[in-house]
């Protein structure tokens, strides 16, 4: 399979599973904030999948898909965590109209099934 391809396919099915975590939580009463929130290169810091509202606390919320969802917990590892931390500080810093909510991040792994699981607060603080 042509790297290109296999690229394109990637961040497509990405998309795709970001968007069913997107209703699946909409559906539990969270709002849309943003999605794919990019920080500035060199920052160190991750895009952030999703930004919603939950009552009144913003929730940073990275999908991950793989072949079951105990392969797509695993991914979930402390460098990424690390990022995302910076990338929701970065967000933070960019819309100051958020800087007294609670927050917390969140985890929805997918399976190739389309099984999805919602793991709350998966971060503490670092």
């Amino acid at each position: 399979m042509d790297k290109r391809y296999k690229g394109f396919l990637s961040y497509f099915t990405g998309h795709l599973c970001e968007q069913d975590a997107c209703r699946f939580l909409t559906k539990k009463g969270y709002r849309l904030i943003a999605k794919n929130f990019r920080p500035a290169r060199g920052m160190g810091a991750n895009e952030l999948d999703l930004i919603m509202l939950d009552k009144k606390t913003l929730v940073f919320i990275e999908v991950k898909k793989r072949m079951d969802l105990q392969t797509a917990a695993f991914v979930f590892d402390e460098r990424l965590q690390k990022r995302l931390y910076k990338g929701a500080e970065v967000f933070l810093s960019q819309n100051p109209q958020y800087a007294h909510y609670d927050c917390r991040f969140d985890v929805v792994l997918l399976d190739e099934n389309k099984n999805m699981q919602h793991l709350q607060n998966v971060l503490e603080e670092i």
